[in-house]
């Protein structure tokens, strides 16, 4: 079966800085590197996740800890409740927890965790004992690309969870074989973050798995396995109850999943053209100007692609320096003169030749440019690919 998914390269525009570094397409090997795109966004949950396991690598325990109870905080407020679980999970196998922190954090997921899907409410709504026995039975699990997880008709032994990463459903045979008659393609499924599979249901019976689920990109998961579910139900039928409103197997019937697929949203901005003025400041530095793509923009700085920007007109390096930077916000009307400083800088090669970002932090923002910026950061994910298509069509670069 050929798959049509395609996934942006490194070097494609639309392709984040931020998204580089978690999905580890753009090296970053020191939590230090990482502590200076976090001062451009101190409110992005999945860095200080990257922060955190950083910390973690490098045996400074507390302050991993400390990263991981900030991102799990970060990941209730975004909605996003299963990623924080698993970050209060590791930051409980860090520091040594008591029932009086667990509860807090129970009060956290039920108070300010999103409840508009099924998936949320499952963590959200459990009791605290329920939320206990669940996240002692959680197996986490990271995988690299290219691996099979399940395979149609095999024994369904587990229910999984996705944490990150991208994973392929396969259709069933049957399903690829119906649908070949009726003249129709069907194409897998594109599986991500807080997707749920596993054919374990009914669990007073067994099951074999209906697809086949294959990891497209490097993933972590949580697993429970049918007989541990087993006996959480029992205990606690509310358990049960909740998987229930998320699964749905009438839909085998049209070969649909019988899991409910989270709906997928832009997480990253828009590419803008950007171009930056560095001024010398003394004899010994020279006055420096490139245009390039800022691929993460935010009310606090951003991130900008300078593609192959001459290596030897930077040699002293531009961390540090003061910046005056245009942002051309796809519309002749819609520019942004701002200043800044260089915050971090780095050069990576790739097979096309090196390439060179930097992280810009903005000075403070006067009231006119920040209800500009915010508006154009936070459209709608429609009039998002509304400007996707403009961006292609009037300012990608040939």
């Amino acid at each position: 079966m050929t798959l049509k998914f395609a996934f942006t390269s490194a070097g494609d525009p639309k392709s984040s800085i931020m998204q580089r570094i978690l999905d580890g397409t753009l090296a970053v090997r020191s939590p230090e590197e990482l502590k200076e795109v976090l001062d451009i966004y101190p409110e992005d949950p999945f860095l200080h996740r990257k922060y955190a396991d950083l910390l973690q690598q490098a045996k400074r325990a507390d302050e991993a800890a400390a990263a991981y109870n900030e991102a799990a905080k970060l990941f209730i407020l975004n909605g996003m409740n299963l990623q924080a679980v698993v970050a209060k999970i590791l930051q409980w196998r860090i520091q040594n927890t008591n029932h009086d922190q667990g509860r807090a954090f129970h009060r956290l997921l039920r108070k300010e965790g999103h409840t508009q899907t099924p998936l949320q409410h499952f963590w959200a709504n459990m009791t605290y004992p329920e939320l206990v026995a669940v996240m002692r039975r959680m197996v986490r699990m990271q995988l690299p690309a290219s691996r099979t997880i399940t395979r149609a008709d095999e024994p369904a032994e587990n229910l999984f969870f996705v944490v990150f990463g991208t994973l392929y459903e396969m259709p069933s045979p049957e399903c690829v074989s119906e649908a070949k008659l009726a003249g129709l393609e069907i194409e897998p499924a594109l599986l991500g973050p807080n997707d749920i599979f596993g054919d374990i249901f009914p669990l007073n019976k067994n099951t074999v798995n209906d697809a086949e689920i294959r990891t497209a990109t490097d993933v972590e998961l949580i697993r429970i396995t049918k007989p541990v579910l087993i006996e959480l139900c029992q205990k606690y039928p509310g358990i049960e109850k909740i998987l229930s409103e998320i699964r749905k197997p009438e839909n085998r019937e049209n070969c649909d999943r019988p899991w409910q697929t989270v709906r997928r949203a832009m997480r990253f901005g828009l590419p803008t053209k950007t171009e930056i003025t560095c001024p010398a400041a003394d004899s010994s530095q020279k006055h420096w100007h490139h245009s390039g793509i800022a691929l993460d923009l935010s009310l606090g700085g951003m991130c900008v692609d300078l593609a192959d920007a001459p290596l030897p007109s930077i040699k002293k390096g531009l961390k540090g320096r003061p910046v005056k930077i245009k942002l051309d916000l796809l519309n002749d009307v819609a520019v942004l003169n701002l200043t800044g400083k260089v915050v971090w800088e780095k050069r990576q090669k790739k097979a096309e030749g090196p390439f060179t970002l930097i992280g810009i932090r903005f000075d403070t923002l006067n009231a006119m440019d920040r209800d500009m910026l915010n508006e154009y950061c936070s459209g709608s994910v429609g009039e998002q690919n509304l400007l996707w298509g403009l961006w292609d069509m009037m300012v990608k670069p040939d």
